[in-house]
């Protein structure tokens, strides 16, 4: 009976002594407002990052854990903001539609086939459907806020269209990019290093996985074809001068910074469907406006927001 007892006080002795160690092991690595952010969630966001993003393994540890930090901070400041108006939810079929462009952008066929993926990167699936969830309602709440100030020159974009004679040839860009802001502590020089660095080493679609505040980031940063007269003239002198491949230094935009990169270019006949070329060209000057606004909005909030780390 007493060696019984005695093995059952070094179970609990050793279960106490684990706890302490397991619990001085976690401390705060930064807060943002009221809330905190802990070495164990920097942890499982690099495991995050990398299972999306496997070229940051090739990272040394200090920049992936930067990379982590600045992502939860992103988010955390993304979410306070947005719950202040409405509950963010999981809208099971638009999650769905995400999650499959990010499992296909890593050679994965399949839901289950990711599940397992993210399972054996340490990372769990409804981690990830969290962070969809997060984004979809930021975009939304960009909508909600910002409608009202959307403005479509609908005339003026069949102008434009209207004077393209349909046997002309027109230069059309497959384009991906990177909208970032500058925040109260943030110089341009040091920011576009940062993020020339990120994609020297790891490439520009997975920089504006990280970087990058437009929509666009969760695919690459990829825009799509873009006729030249869909451009700005100031966009268009820019990126007409690039080889494929290559990007431009930072372009001023209102609220922040966008850098463009040429992923492929084309000639051809200016497609006769009006119609079609009309919506395209209203949804892009429309995502453009969104994304200028969504720029303009995480700069405000971030810059009032109480952040630090330690």
């Amino acid at each position: 009976m007493i060696n019984k007892i005695f093995f059952i006080i070094l179970i609990l002795l050793n279960f106490i002594t684990n706890f302490s160690v397991s619990k001085s092991e976690i401390f705060i690595k930064a807060k943002v407002n009221n809330e905190i952010i802990t070495n164990l969630d920097v942890k499982n966001e690099k495991k995050y990052l990398i299972a999306l993003n496997p070229k940051l393994k090739n990272l040394a540890d200090n920049k992936l854990e930067r990379y982590a930090i600045d992502s939860i901070i992103n988010e955390k400041v993304k979410k306070i903001e947005i719950e202040k108006f409405f509950e963010i939810f999981e809208d099971e079929v638009v999650i769905s539609s995400v999650l499959k462009d990010l499992y296909s952008n890593i050679g994965i066929s399949d839901l289950n086939e990711f599940t397992n993926y993210l399972i054996n990167n340490g990372v769990n699936i409804n981690q990830v459907k969290e962070k969809i969830s997060i984004e979809i309602a930021w975009n939304e709440y960009i909508v909600k806020k910002f409608s009202y100030a959307i403005k479509i020159d609908e005339n003026k974009i069949r102008e434009k269209l209207d004077s393209i004679d349909k046997n002309n040839i027109v230069e059309n860009f497959l384009l991906s990019e990177i909208i970032f802001a500058l925040t109260s502590k943030d110089k341009l020089e040091n920011k576009y290093k940062l993020i020339k660095n990120s994609i020297h080493d790891i490439g520009f679609e997975e920089s504006a996985k990280i970087f990058s505040l437009s929509k666009s980031k969760s695919n690459g940063g990829n825009v799509g074809w873009v006729y030249k007269s869909q451009l700005s003239k100031k966009i268009a002198d820019k990126i007409e001068k690039l080889e494929i491949g290559q990007f431009t230094d930072p372009i001023p935009t209102q609220g922040g910074f966008m850098i463009l990169k040429v992923s492929d270019k084309k000639n051809e006949k200016f497609k006769i469907d009006r119609n079609k070329q009309l919506r395209n060209a209203i949804n892009y000057e429309k995502n453009r406006q969104l994304t200028r606004y969504s720029t303009l909005q995480y700069k405000r909030i971030y810059n009032k927001a109480a952040i630090n780390e330690f």
